[in-house]
């Protein structure tokens, strides 16, 4: 268990971080989020007892990261910079960690594999692309196996891929009872993951919220998460009218607004299945409850409206309307 009590940081006589309280079990997931400068990194060292603080305690399973060398040897950590030795290679970087921290030298292979780093491990650091050095990265705190992980940004110069697998690294740490911090300003990727967020603005807490737990993948989150304007949100999807996908965006549409996710149609789809959502046409994913009719207006050509004020229309491919024929019978 992590806990945090009265941490506050003062620098030049200014308190730049404050937090009264945080707890997260065995398995936990928290984001940190907030704009730049709000005092995300600064978090993330005071948690990994990089930063003494200037009031407080945090706590990892009773011990004191501050005061406790044992607690710190807990504690992964993936920094905004990946802070890689260029000229070494992949394991020898990742094994530099495992000695500086007692590890047996075969969990530095383990974390690779698990990076699919295994073909490049001999490869010098700096002739990687930026998302195989996130991957790097990220394997070295791994390979500790802490139970404490901090991640700051880890989503910064990656690809789609890097960050699916890394989402299924920490669905199988949370599943193991691994802790999990993710510091990031855009928690639309993290929410998939998170099961408490926190939103920070001038080093305070300005809004809490506990997310659905979206570990298992069978498990549908209650909340998607998305962002409007400088604002992270996380709606209900009943109040949903429908989901599509703009220039390469997917984009949340509610009766008055919209808002912005990273999840994809496809994980969409997948994560509301049996919450009455149906894939009308390739980019349109549809609320079935707030359907008020199908609309023909040629032998092939289809139309949803909704029952919105505005009546919005959505199109329904030909190979869609047979489906949702059988679906709901008529």
């Amino acid at each position: 268990m992590l806990c945090v009590a009265q941490l506050e940081k003062i620098d030049g006589g200014r308190t730049v971080l404050a937090i009264d309280s945080l707890q997260l079990a065995d398995g936990e997931v928290l984001a940190v989020t907030g704009p730049g400068g709000s005092g995300k990194t600064l978090l993330i060292h005071l948690l990994g007892g990089l930063v003494p603080p200037s009031r407080g305690k945090v706590l990892l399973d009773g011990e004191d990261v501050h005061r406790s060398p044992s607690a710190r040897s807990k504690i992964g950590i993936v920094f905004e910079e990946d802070l890689l030795y260029d000229r070494l290679s992949v394991r020898a970087n990742v094994l530099m960690t495992c000695r500086l921290h007692a590890a047996p030298p075969r969990q530095a292979m383990e974390a690779i594999g698990l990076l699919g780093l295994d073909d490049q491990a001999n490869t010098q650091v700096g002739k990687l692309p930026a998302s195989r050095r996130r991957r790097v990265a990220i394997a070295r705190a791994l390979s500790i196996r802490p139970k404490l992980l901090l991640l700051d940004q880890p989503s910064l110069r990656t690809d789609f891929d890097t960050r699916e697998l890394l989402s299924q690294l920490l669905r199988q740490r949370a599943a193991e009872g691994g802790i999990t911090v993710i510091a990031e300003e855009d928690v639309s990727w993290a929410g998939k993951l998170c099961t408490q967020v926190v939103e920070l603005a001038g080093g305070r807490v300005v809004a809490r919220a506990n997310a659905s737990n979206a570990v298992g993948e069978q498990h549908v989150p209650y909340r998607i998460p998305g962002r409007r304007g400088d604002h992270i949100v996380f709606l209900d999807p009943a109040d949903v009218l429908y989901i599509t996908t703009q220039e390469g965006q997917t984009i949340l549409r509610t009766d008055t607004d919209e808002a912005y996710t990273q999840m994809t149609l496809q994980e969409l789809e997948r994560r509301l299945a049996g919450r009455g959502f149906f894939r009308a046409h390739r980019a349109y994913l549809v609320n079935l409850q707030r359907v008020r009719s199908v609309v023909q207006y040629t032998r092939n050509s289809f139309t949803l409206q909704l029952d919105d004020p505005a009546g919005t229309m959505v199109p329904l491919s030909k190979q869609s309307e047979r489906e949702l024929q059988d679906l709901l019978g008529y």
